[in-house]
């Protein structure tokens, strides 16, 4: 199958995997650079939101709600964080 013709579900699994094992949690944010930082991704910038929105939708992706404290402003910030749901099958047969 070609590059282009791939469902770009399954380019955000490997991507949402990649990153959580580099780091505990993965945040809109971190999804949103990696997309960014590799522009030859099989993954659109426009449209990464409500292809992220119709994953968590469908339980491709899971997502929970964090609070962080910011030690620069002091304060607490609440941010969704997200991680591959490793039983769906999309998910299992990219990741396996």
């Amino acid at each position: 199958m070609s590059r282009l013709a791939r469902d770009p579900r399954q380019a955000l699994v490997r991507l949402v995997a990649r990153l959580e094992l580099r780091s505990a949690f993965v945040t809109l944010t971190d999804i949103q650079r990696a997309v960014a930082c590799r522009p030859r991704s099989s993954l659109p910038v426009a449209g990464l939101d409500e292809l992220i929105v119709a994953s968590v939708a469908e339980q491709l992706l899971l997502t929970d709600r964090r609070t962080f404290f910011r030690r620069k402003d002091v304060t607490f910030e609440e941010v969704d964080v997200f991680r591959v749901n490793r039983r769906h099958p999309l998910a299992r047969g990219q990741l396996l």
